[in-house]
């Protein structure tokens, strides 16, 4: 058996990362390729935007690069807005391995700008998708921007009509801002959970009410500075002295305002 010295195993580590970054595609070689990609990814052919579109995906993948990545999420563009969920639902999916193949928060951004039209569409299944997308960018994701893009991308979801949607788009926003420490971010889902604090549906009104009062609190629990958990609490007091909720709404509301004041207390 052939043992390595200490330097001939950090030679040969050298080596192998050498042949690696050599087999890795060039930038503008990639990008070229992506430009040469641009009609394919829209073409009448079903067959050949899907192929074109796993081709896009592949080369995101393959390159380190981040202005290769944002490219490539550019050109998902369009396949994420078509009609049909043979191609958007991939296409969901590939911007998200995108994101999270980096830990450069300008790419994490572009992915969540670009989920934007399959969280507007008008059927649910595709909506849940990329709210699913969405998780799963902000999950492990730190960096400036990235909780304020997931917020900003999950509105239109969040003020939805329909509880499967608004329902894991409340969940999505808390997961997104909670552990950001950004204030901006949480600022921002406080004023859109106050969709859900509006909810006056007949059937699971309520329940999204409720949710969003819990998702309120956590985020002016979680948050860093006076001015947002005052903000919270302020909402949740105005909210639990309205006439039209119902007795435990109006007292979990009351109960998560004297949660957050309490948390402001605490050194």
């Amino acid at each position: 058996m052939v043992r390595l010295t200490a330097a001939g195993r950090a030679l040969s580590i050298v080596l192998l990362t050498a042949g690696w970054a050599a087999a890795q595609p060039s930038t503008a070689t990639s990008l070229s390729e992506l430009i040469a990609l641009r009609d394919k990814v829209r073409n009448a052919d079903t067959r050949v935007r899907v192929d074109a579109m796993y081709r896009v995906r592949s080369i995101a993948l393959a390159s380190n690069d981040a202005e290769v990545k944002m490219a490539s999420l550019d050109l998902l563009r369009e396949p994420v807005g078509s009609a049909s969920d043979h191609i958007r639902m991939p296409a969901v999916y590939a911007i998200a391995e995108v994101a999270n193949s980096t830990d450069d928060p300008r790419v994490k951004v572009r992915a969540l700008g670009s989920l934007a039209e399959p969280l507007q569409a008008s059927q649910v299944p595709i909506r849940d998708v990329a709210i699913d997308a969405v998780n799963s960018i902000t999950r492990s994701a730190k960096g400036a921007g990235i909780a304020l893009a997931a917020v900003r991308a999950l509105a239109p979801a969040i003020r939805s009509g329909t509880n499967g949607v608004r329902i894991p788009a409340i969940n999505a926003v808390v997961r997104a801002v909670e552990d950001s420490q950004d204030g901006s971010a949480q600022q921002e889902a406080l004023d859109l959970l106050t969709a859900g604090l509006d909810s006056s549906g007949a059937i699971g009104g309520m329940e999204v009410r409720m949710m969003a009062v819990t998702a309120m609190e956590k985020v002016g629990l979680a948050a860093a500075d006076v001015s947002t958990k005052a903000k919270a609490m302020g909402l949740l007091q105005a909210y639990a002295s309205r006439g039209s909720w119902e007795p435990e709404a109006r007292a979990r509301a009351q109960n998560a305002a004297a949660s957050v004041q309490a948390s402001m207390r605490q050194p």
